[in-house]
């Protein structure tokens, strides 16, 4: 007999459907056994460096929350790191992990392979300290995300750094997220066809999309591994990806705060935001590197003039040459400022700044379109906005 359906979570859905529970480790054995190269692992360990803003990870130890394929802790250790831990919730994954530090690193010593979860304290209050806490696209999926975050910077050195990548509600508009919810909730319902189906229809939309970018579909595919990951590969995770939560910007930055830590690098991307967290008070890198922010800040030009909706525009001429359209994918590293504050939303779309505000902005050809926090006209205090044009 069938019973009713669950009644339908609101925007962000809490708690454990183990019905409905997607299998991500069986997802990254497939990826493993069809896609693991040398060169995707390079791409990540690219990544993991760009982001982190150093050359190396020599001498220092690396914490790798939802190692998932193991692919990032491989990087990790590609890089250099002193020591690597991954462990991972689900069994397959921890599997997978283990398959590839035997394949790729000869059982490396310097790199173990656990299984345990985030969400238990005690074990997390067990583990040594690291300089690098690192968890991508990972905690969203627990069912606690913000319990999750609690737990993950506890085993972080003081000056240590936090690398996490969360969905991001800032994005996820056009749907909003509670649509993505039901989303999710259907594919674990659907059988094998019904699965390939939806797959399809969600990479007609990035190809339509790449279309509007002059991109062939092949060339979508291909640009894809950015981070030694794959298309398809993620497109199951991102559809399958249950339990799920999602975060904004402003969230995760006042979640830092009440830990005494500073979002110092964030990348936002078209479903994950990756953020670098690090006590400045500690952390000699970053100390360094916000003091240079902050001597090359310059006045945002005013009057600033009004476009449609939430938006406004300031004129940036001698950075036409660092756009985000001169420099593909998302080249400016232009950054606003709100007083001291960055405002962290790069690079959105212009009907996305235009509707929805809350600080997006975009450095597009010679101006930068903007939007204000608080919804206010900016000219009424334009000593409170300034820009940094190598962030």
């Amino acid at each position: 007999m069938m019973t009713a359906a669950p009644a339908e979570p609101s925007t962000d859905a809490k708690g454990l459907e183990e019905s409905l529970r997607f299998g991500f480790g069986r997802n990254w054995s497939d990826f493993i056994a069809q896609h693991f190269a040398e060169s995707r692992v390079e791409s990540s360990k690219c990544h993991i460096l760009k982001a982190l803003r150093v050359e190396s990870l020599a001498g220092l130890s690396f914490l790798d929350i939802g190692c998932g394929s193991g692919l990032h802790s491989l990087a990790a250790l590609r890089a250099d790191a002193a020591s690597v831990v991954g462990f991972d919730f689900d069994r397959d994954a921890v599997e997978t992990s283990t398959k590839v530090r035997e394949m790729a690193s000869g059982n490396d010593a310097r790199w173990t392979v656990e299984q345990g979860s985030v969400l238990d304290s005690a074990r997390m209050q067990s583990m040594p300290k690291f300089d690098i806490v690192y968890s991508w696209g990972v905690l969203h999926h627990t069912g606690e995300l913000w319990k999750a975050m609690d737990n993950a910077i506890i085993p972080r050195k003081p000056d240590g750094v936090v690398y996490i990548a969360l969905y991001s509600s800032d994005q996820y508009v056009e749907p909003p997220t509670g649509e993505w919810v039901k989303v999710k909730r259907k594919y674990n319902q659907c059988g094998a066809i019904g699965k390939k189906m939806m797959e399809w229809k969600h990479a007609w939309k990035l190809f339509k999309q790449g279309w509007r970018e002059k991109k062939s579909p092949w060339t979508v595919v291909r640009e894809y591994s950015t981070r030694g990951m794959d298309f398809w590969t993620d497109i199951k995770d991102w559809l399958g990806g249950w339990p799920i939560e999602f975060a904004s910007y402003l969230e995760v930055e006042q979640w830092g705060a009440r830990h005494g830590l500073t979002i110092v690098n964030a990348i936002v991307g078209e479903g994950c935001t990756e953020y670098i967290l690090a006590d400045v008070a500690h952390n000699v890198q970053w100390a360094a590197e916000q003091k240079r922010r902050h001597a090359a800040r310059r006045p945002l030009p005013a009057p600033y003039v009004k476009r449609d909706g939430l938006s406004w525009t300031a004129q940036l001429p001698e950075l036409v040459g660092s756009c985000d359209q001169c420099l593909a994918p998302r080249g400016s590293r232009l950054m606003l400022y709100d007083r001291d504050v960055p405002l962290g939303l790069t690079h959105f779309m212009h009907a996305h700044i235009v509707q929805y505000g809350a600080g997006r902005f975009a450095h597009w050809q010679d101006y930068v379109m903007f939007s204000t926090r608080d919804g206010r006209d900016p000219n009424e205090d334009p000593h409170r906005y300034s820009y940094v044009a190598e962030y």
